[in-house]
């Protein structure tokens, strides 16, 4: 197998997670970027990260973290970007000078569109062709940090999908980055696989329905995390549920075939990958940047995609308008609308629009 070269851009749990895998799969990690001071001056101190949780206890050594995400990623065979995503287009442009064609970029995770959302930032920021750019439909661990060298591994999936262009397997880092991850199976319709991604439907529910407790201090678990399936619990599960099939019944009018989340589950979660019971800094309150990145990257989209094979998508529109009051933020404005992610685009991916 081919040792591979991974530069990792974003160090929070999902990153920090990932850069576990990759020294366990017995590759290099020559490059690493986090946007947050404590991250990189903690983890530079330290020497590394350090993890526990699934798998026991142990440290992952790191070289020292790059001055700037450019320079992290040259040289890289693969990139993977672990920001949320509604960063994409940021990280894009300030990565873009230090890619070079033949470099693989994988999006952990990309949400609906993220791959293009990436690779148009690349274009118009005067990137050379020949970089491949994939996105997962999620991320690869359920993880937290205790502190910010520090990552708590509760779960790890066993499958998720690649998704990208057909051409972009064409990379000649492809090959070797499944093998080292056979987790991964390949996609090539995007848009499907971005829809699919039970994140929003778990996590807005949650964050809308448990308003009431955004402000209040509930001592060490006042920020935590919960997985999907903890997260819809009571009347919650009822939005959930209903938020579910407004977006299949969305689905199957653009001819796309919907994943149902308890099939997600089944698969990525089968039994022996998750730890159950308290780990500090999980639960039960859900933390605020799940709505920054589900709202604009999942359920904008959706609401595009419905008006354009006249699917009505009154809960979508509904929990919109919701998150945008209770974050004073204009989803809408600033999310995967039809500015980004173009008719014609939707057209490409969606057999019922092409009728």
């Amino acid at each position: 197998m081919a040792v591979l070269n991974y530069a990792l851009i974003g160090l929070g749990g999902a990153g920090a997670g990932f850069a576990v895998a990759v020294a366990a799969r017995g590759a290099r990690i020559s490059g690493w970027y986090d946007c947050d001071d404590a991250v990189r001056s903690s983890t530079d101190m330290a020497g590394g990260l350090s993890f526990e949780g699934l798998g026991g206890q142990g440290a992952v050594a790191l070289p020292k973290s790059a001055t700037d995400g450019a320079a992290a990623v040259a040289g890289a065979d693969v990139v993977v970007v672990s920001t949320t995503a509604d960063r994409h287009a940021a990280v894009a442009r300030e990565i873009a000078p230090g890619l070079a064609p033949g470099q693989m970029v994988v999006l952990h995770c990309g949400y609906v569109g993220g791959s293009k959302v990436f690779a148009d930032t690349l274009i118009s920021a005067g990137n050379p062709q020949g970089v491949a750019v994939f996105e997962l439909n999620n991320t690869l661990h359920l993880a937290g940090k205790l502190n910010p060298s520090t990552v708590v591994l509760k779960g790890q999936k066993r499958w998720l999908e690649l998704a990208g262009l057909p051409e972009a397997k064409d990379n000649p880092h492809y090959a070797a980055f499944l093998e080292q991850f056979p987790e991964f199976t390949y996609s090539a319709n995007v848009l499907e696989s971005g829809l699919n991604n039970p994140n929003c439907i778990g996590h807005v529910p949650a964050y809308i329905g448990g308003a009431m407790t955004l402000d209040r201090d509930m001592g060490d678990l006042t920020t935590g995390i919960l997985h999907f399936d903890e997260a819809r619990m009571g009347r919650v599960n009822v939005i959930a549920a209903a938020l579910e099939q407004e977006r299949d019944q969305v689905m199957r009018a653009a001819g796309l075939t919907p994943l149902p989340s308890a099939t997600f589950s089944q698969r990525a979660y089968p039994a022996g990958t998750r730890l159950f019971g308290a780990i500090p800094r999980f639960g039960p309150k859900l933390q605020k940047r799940f709505l920054h990145e589900d709202v604009p990257c999942s359920l904008v989209p959706l609401e595009v995609l419905g008006r354009q094979v006249g699917a009505t998508t009154p809960l979508t529109t509904a929990l919109i308008a919701l998150a945008n009051i209770l974050e004073a933020v204009d989803f809408r404005a600033i999310g995967r609308d039809e500015r980004v992610l173009s008719a014609d685009w939707m057209r490409m991916h969606s057999p019922g629009l092409r009728q």
